[in-house]
Order: structure tokens, then C-alpha cells, then sequence
């Protein structure tokens, strides 16, 4: 399974909040340092580079540059749907339409 990601920077004094996902998703900063708040989390959490946090399916955040960052929000790729096997014989039966 491929990860989707997108890479965000936050300058000075900068905050954002990231809103709840359907699926559980992973923080992991880049560059700098970040301070995380988690809903329903009694502690904020302070990381730097190649650190890392994952956020919970339904779970909103807000992240802050201390004092500058960048970071990736990893989120799994959608799922496909399946598609009809075809048969690898070569055989294939031709049905006459009426």
C-alpha cells in the first residue's frame, strides 16, 4: 500500500489546524521543531526533526513552528476497487444475444 503525503511549512509563530480525518494518519516533522495539541490529549507534545505522532481516525489537532517547521501529514492511499479477474487460459466463451 502507497502512502499519500503532502509537505507543510509553518514560519515563525505560525499555527494550523488539522482537522479530523476519517482514517488514523501520521505526523512526522521534516524540518525544525513542532508543538502538537491533540484533542482529548491532557499533554502537548514537542517535536523535532524526524520525529514523529500519529493521529487517531476522528482526532483534530493543532500544530505550531517553535520557531520554524515543516512537516508531512502521511494518510493511507484510498482503496481501489476490485476489479474482475480475467482468465489467464486464453479461453473465453462467446454467448449468443438473442
Amino acid at each position: 500500500m502507497q502512502d499519500y503525503h503532502f509537505t507543510t511549512r509553518l514560519g515563525p509563530g505560525q499555527a494550523l489546524t488539522l482537522a479530523a480525518a476519517r482514517m488514523p494518519r501520521r505526523l512526522v516533522v521534516t524540518t525544525g521543531r513542532l508543538w502538537l495539541t491533540v484533542a482529548g490529549s491532557p499533554h502537548d507534545h514537542w517535536l523535532a526533526a524526524g520525529q514523529g505522532l500519529t493521529l487517531a481516525a476522528g482526532q483534530p489537532a493543532v500544530v505550531e513552528a517553535w520557531p520554524e517547521a515543516a512537516f508531512q501529514l502521511l494518510q493511507p492511499a484510498p482503496r481501489q476497487p476490485a476489479r474482475a479477474a480475467v482468465p489467464r487460459t486464453g479461453r473465453f466463451t462467446l454467448v449468443p444475444q438473442a
